[in-house]
């Protein structure tokens, strides 16, 4: 399995990588700035190495394992949670 792979993983089953994720899209998005770098250094603070070139080419990885996650429809819809409140 690759590191990506591995990480992955890792942030499908860790609500707190989730929300670290999550908050990584939400600021590059604004920002407008590379999101493949705040991932990869992401992983890296977790023990995992990828590049921003591998995030890129691995940008359909959702749904991968057939359904989607909440997680990954999460991503989908923009990062709204269920409840939230503007």
């Amino acid at each position: 399995m690759t590191d990506f792979q591995s990480f992955r993983n890792a942030v499908l089953e860790d609500g707190e990588l989730q929300e670290q994720f999550m908050s990584i899209i939400h600021t590059e998005n604004t920002n407008d700035s590379g999101m493949g770098d705040g991932i990869a250094t992401l992983a890296k603070n977790h023990g995992y190495t990828i590049t921003s070139d591998e995030v890129y080419a691995h940008q359909d990885f959702l749904g991968q394992d057939g359904d989607l996650t909440d997680f990954e429809l999460e991503l989908i819809s923009g990062g709204q949670r269920q409840g939230a409140t503007s």
